[in-house]
């Protein structure tokens, strides 16, 4: 299988240090504007360079494109790549809204090619696990979900993330890791209501801490804690139920706890230790992508639902902008 990778910056490097560690796929070429950057990344993976999609086909064939790109850019480039007729795999959000993610299904749709989506969180071992506990009823009915995640500042100056217009901000670039993975977990969304603050007080001073409050329809209440002011990365979440709870800390060796309420004579808690030889979440989640073209593996996550993550951010984006809670018909569909 041939791939071909779009954006040569972190994620896009990120993507191909991945690649290369997957049997039968061959990466084809490296396509980005920066031509100095192009070129370095190029020779560092020892692989071609282009500048665009048309001078990538022009040169050789290819089975799948990879978009590592800004948000901004990802549901058009989804769209030339499936009208050329490829495969696409796309790191998130699919697009800056809801309506341009439904346009890129659409299209891929009528070229019949698939359209994957890298939601990392996914196959992050620690996030899997605790899916599964809640599913298998381990704490009972759930009630409470706190969920919180830190990253430093997006960098100034010429930094797209910086940009809310091209990432979307932080309910939207950030916030999406957990608002779909409580998709994934809980279902529907019924209510959304966010709050958004700046350390600066300048108008165009970036929001750096951002709160979500999810109804979601089963009744279980969410909390997002977001922000862009942190030293170092932090990510951890509390899952309360009627019979125990998880806790997670990205932090700590043994990230992922299960306390289950004990019964007399029993141990109360659980740890899960790390798994030190489990494979990098981007490795498993590219090769789960593979299988899934090759027929051998039903997606774990899907265009559509990728598009109703984004509909969520959206509402909290709204939610924040005129302080009122956002009600979202139909259970978040």
């Amino acid at each position: 299988m041939k791939i071909a990778v779009i954006g040569s910056g972190k994620l896009g490097q990120r993507h191909l240090d991945s690649w290369s560690k997957i049997q039968g796929v061959e990466v084809v070429g490296v396509i980005a504007r920066n031509k100095t950057r192009l070129d370095e990344v190029a020779n560092k993976y020892g692989i071609k360079s282009y500048t665009s999609i048309q001078e990538l086909l022009a040169a050789t064939d290819v089975d799948v494109i990879d978009i590592c790109t800004p948000t901004d850019t990802h549901s058009e480039l989804v769209k030339e790549a499936a009208n050329a007729k490829k495969h696409v795999i796309c790191e998130k959000p699919l697009a800056l809204t809801a309506e341009e993610a439904e346009e890129a299904i659409l299209v891929c749709k009528e070229n019949n090619v698939q359209l994957h989506i890298g939601h990392t969180l996914r196959f992050f071992p620690e996030y899997a696990n605790a899916r599964q506990q809640i599913l298998d009823g381990s704490i009972g009915k759930p009630g409470v979900i706190r969920m919180k995640r830190g990253v430093p500042h997006p960098p100034n100056g010429d930094s797209w993330y910086a940009d809310e217009a091209r990432s979307g901000g932080l309910f939207l670039d950030l916030g999406i890791h957990d608002l779909d993975w409580l998709l994934w977990t809980f279902g529907d969304v019924q209510r959304v209501m966010a709050k958004r603050v700046k350390r600066s007080r300048e108008e165009k001073g970036n929001v750096e801490f951002g709160f979500i409050t999810l109804k979601m329809t089963d009744g279980t209440i969410c909390y997002v804690e977001l922000s862009w002011a942190e030293t170092n990365f932090h990510a951890s979440f509390e899952l309360a139920g009627d019979k125990g709870m998880i806790t997670y800390n990205h932090n700590e060796s043994n990230p992922l706890e299960v306390q289950i309420r004990p019964q007399v004579g029993n141990q109360s808690g659980v740890q899960v230790p790390r798994n030190v030889l489990e494979k990098d979440p981007y490795q498993r989640q590219l090769e789960h992508f593979v299988n899934c073209l090759l027929g051998k593996e039903e997606p774990i996550i899907t265009a559509e639902e990728a598009a109703k993550s984004i509909k969520v951010a959206q509402a909290a984006i709204r939610s924040a902008k005129e302080g009122q809670p956002v009600t979202l018909t139909e259970g978040g569909r």
